[in-house]
């Protein structure tokens, strides 16, 4: 059982500037900063500030940790002999400020396939066990969000050290870990109050009763009998194969990886796009957008359930905002509850 250190403290608005700067000078932090389509996780700088109207950033946190593109390592023939050159370190400590209890989950869905061993990813394992996540609850979840029927929660603590819970004023702060305790202590906020502790549950309260009703995501025995059903020949038809949805999605990760003078890159790529699985031979298993819609579904839908025992989808809701063909997957997700051999 997870173990709660500390008890919660007050941090008032006007205090937050202050406490960035200072967990700044302490070590690297990022912050997530921005609105809309230019919304992210950003290095701190003076002047940087959260934003707590701007609801969840539009570029998710796994971007700080599996990089758009990022080197894996180097080499170079000294003499005849091949010789290796590792990537930087990725293992220096860092405080990620203002994470959506949905990121902190994907992250935690993502743990399994970067770091079960033997195949242990060093670059994604330094860079997570160095990090402090200092979590923002959604108050006021956005109108495609539906993380509780991914198994989520608007106020969820998973994957977190910190917890704030945005009410009047400024926010509780929840140390969850030992991790939350040692970057929250230093800052000498005052033991939150009981009338903010309630207004703190009332906030939790509020967003979930906003989110009730979504569409379950439970789908894997229902897809695994389902490959062929002709439900998969309309459900594509909109699709624009643009991978927008991939790129945003805070569990997606596809990747390529090339030699380029003398560095092997890793970079982001997208089983939706055609070339994905395209053989040098010229074969292609998945030519068609019906195939490979199929099969980023049933990934995250079957597949993963299969062994992991959840959905890899944590209901943020991002890629019903951005399609640009207005694909909707709870839309999607109610049609293949109906799906069978």
């Amino acid at each position: 059982m997870k173990e709660r250190p500390a008890m919660a403290v007050f941090l008032s608005c006007d205090q937050l500037p202050a406490v960035l700067a200072a967990s700044a000078e302490r070590g690297p932090t990022w912050v997530a900063a921005g609105r809309g389509e230019d919304s992210g996780f950003i290095p701190y700088r003076p002047g940087l500030c959260l934003d707590r109207e701007a609801g969840p950033t539009r570029r998710t946190l796994k971007e700080v940790f599996l990089p758009r593109a990022e080197v894996l390592f180097g080499y170079e023939t000294v003499d005849g002999v091949p010789r290796l050159h590792p990537a930087a370190p990725s293992d220096l400590p860092r405080v990620i400020f203002g994470v959506r209890p949905c990121d902190a989950r994907a992250l935690a869905l993502l743990d399994p396939v970067f770091e079960e061993p033997p195949h242990v990813d060093g670059l994604w394992a330094g860079r997570r066990q160095a990090a402090t996540l200092v979590g923002l609850g959604c108050d006021r979840p956005g109108p495609a969000c539906f993380c509780p029927a991914a198994g989520g929660d608007p106020l969820g603590e998973e994957g977190l050290d910190v917890l704030m819970v945005p009410v009047d004023g400024g926010y509780l702060v929840r140390p969850l870990t030992e991790r939350g305790r040692a970057w929250t202590e230093p800052l000498g906020l005052p033991p939150a109050r009981p009338e903010q502790l309630a207004a703190a549950e009332a906030v939790a309260d509020r967003a979930r009763e906003r989110l009730a009703g979504g569409a379950p995501v439970d789908l894997q025995a229902t897809l695994a009998s389902g490959f062929e059903h002709s439900l998969w020949d309309r459900l594509h038809e909109r699709c624009l194969g643009c991978a927008a949805c991939t790129y945003l999605c805070p569990t997606c990760h596809c990747f390529d990886v090339g030699d380029e003078d003398g560095r092997r890159w890793r970079r982001w790529d997208s089983c939706m796009f055609p070339t994905f699985t395209l053989h040098a031979s010229g074969h292609n298993p998945r030519t068609s957008g019906k195939e490979r819609m199929r099969q980023r579904l049933m990934h995250k839908f079957c597949y993963y359930p299969e062994r992991r025992g959840r959905p890899a989808c944590v209901g943020c809701g991002r890629c019903v905002e951005i399609c640009p063909a207005n694909v909707d997957l709870r839309s999607v997700l109610e049609q293949l509850k109906g799906v069978r051999a």
